[in-house]
């Protein structure tokens, strides 16, 4: 070996490791850096031919070994990363479902004297004291009070129920650009990422700022990423390519404010919508399907007992006599069928206009019969178990929710376990590295102080 090979098999070296020590120095620079990937050099020998006077056997050519840089790397598990998004993506859905339904189900509770159904118990009640009491003015004027209670609680659901729909509506939009802007990110880091690698400079903490976008986007809608290092990445969501290479496609929200048509998301002008499922979907998901599904069935659900109350209650109420000795009277006004507009019907003025006892046929009252009051205070057994059902219903989807977003919680943390393991910063093993490094290091500026020195001693002798 000649002495030529040692100055060059050391400064090989000595660059080698320097690159090591950069990448460990980076490393536990970044250990507390969101998104960060480990960065990693991976050393091979290398061949060193060289000419010189001065060799070992004479030969004018030597061929030795020397070291280099085989790769500098970013490391990262794509898949791992992909399941973890997925995991995140699930989390954040049903999340965002019980937060929503968590606030209709405290607009529900039963364990409340103002709840629904204890407002349809106390009308019923109320009708079972008059069936014992017909002539008392207390107990009917307690029964009209318990009657608009009623129908104020109706009406109090319907417009929580409508400011909760609107306000879904407000934090889908929210959500909707704010996936569009991280779109347009994912594709200008695209771009930004390609014109480096194609200048032989990769830019790793573009791509470590890209895939942290990509986590962020996977709280919004479930995205799956597709690898291609000369296009960058593409991503799609339910089968529709939301960005590809340096373009993106922003999706565009559909039908807000707007109770005659369906809350949807389209994929720019597609006039394709994105179909959440019956669950997951990232947070955009989960608004989409409250909007589209869950709240107007609730809404349904609620109109539809306030249609039920009025028709059966009036049904009973028209087969009686009140203290007028006006019979065929409706209770609640038959036109207004809605939790909110349901309403006292105009015949009933005070008291005495409430129907109680039955007729005998002849189009005479029977004060001893107060069978129709009865009838109606019967219709609690049907009614009341009814609003019971909604809210116990809304309480099951709350319960559904949050024990998906725990295990999908579970999920992703064993996930990003394992992508730290692959991928994170160890202090403790960066450290023990950049000391063996330092070790390396030292051992490699000695060879060339060792090769200095037979040069000087060689020189002498030839002197």
């Amino acid at each position: 070996m000649s002495v030529n090979s040692l100055f060059d098999i050391g400064s090989r070296s000595l660059r080698a490791v320097n690159e090591q020590m950069d990448a460990t120095s980076q490393n536990i620079a970044n250990a507390e850096s969101e998104g960060y990937r480990r960065r990693r050099v991976t050393l091979s020998s290398r061949s060193v031919a060289t000419t010189g006077l001065y060799t070992s056997n004479g030969a004018q050519d030597v061929t030795s070994s020397g070291v280099g840089v085989e790769t500098f790397e970013r490391v990262r598990d794509g898949m791992l990363e992909a399941a973890g998004n997925d995991a995140q993506s699930g989390e954040s859905a049903a999340r965002e479902e019980g937060r929503v339904l968590g606030v209709l189900e405290g607009a529900l509770a039963t364990g409340t004297d103002a709840s629904l159904s204890a407002s349809l118990e106390g009308l019923f009640d109320g009708f079972s004291d008059l069936a014992n009491n017909p002539d008392s003015g207390g107990v009917r004027e307690a029964l009209l009070g318990k009657a608009r209670q009623l129908t104020d609680t109706f009406g109090r659901l319907d417009e929580r129920l409508g400011k909760l729909t609107s306000n879904t509506e407000d934090a889908l939009q929210g959500n909707v650009g704010q996936a569009n802007e991280l779109l347009n990110k994912v594709a200008s880091l695209n771009e930004k990422i390609q014109n480096a690698e194609a200048g032989g400079s990769p830019d790793y903490a573009a791509e470590d700022t890209r895939d942290q976008t990509i986590k962020e986007l996977s709280k919004l809608m479930p995205v799956e990423v597709q690898e291609d290092r000369s296009e960058g990445f593409t991503l799609t969501v339910d089968g529709m390519t939301v960005v590809q290479g340096t373009e993106s496609t922003n999706l565009t929200l559909k039908g807000t404010n707007d109770p005659s048509v369906s809350t949807t998301v389209e994929f720019g002008d597609t006039g394709v919508a994105f179909e959440p499922g019956d669950e997951g979907g990232g947070e955009i998901g989960a608004q989409a399907r409250l909007l589209g599904d869950t709240l107007p069935g609730v809404q349904n659900d609620l109109d539809a007992l306030a249609g039920d109350v009025v028709q059966k209650v009036n049904g009973e109420h028209q087969s009686g006599f009140d203290q007028n000795g006006d019979t065929g009277e409706n209770f609640f006004d038959p036109s207004e069928t809605t939790a909110g507009s349901i309403q006292l019907d105009s015949s009933i003025q005070g008291p005495s206009d409430i129907a109680a006892v039955a007729g005998d046929g002849s189009g005479n009252p029977l004060p001893g019969d107060t069978s129709p009051a009865q009838n109606i205070a019967d219709l609690s057994e049907t009614l009341t178990p009814q609003a019971t059902d909604l809210a116990a219903n809304v309480g099951t989807r709350v319960q559904e929710a949050a024990s998906k977003e725990e295990a999908q919680a579970a999920a992703g943390e064993r996930i990003q376990a394992q992508i730290e393991d692959v991928s994170g910063v160890s202090i403790d093993q960066q450290m023990s590295n950049l000391i063996e490094q330092q070790q390396a290091f030292a051992a490699s500026a000695r060879v060339l102080t060792t090769a200095r020195q037979v040069t000087d001693t060689l020189l002498s002798i030839a002197r």
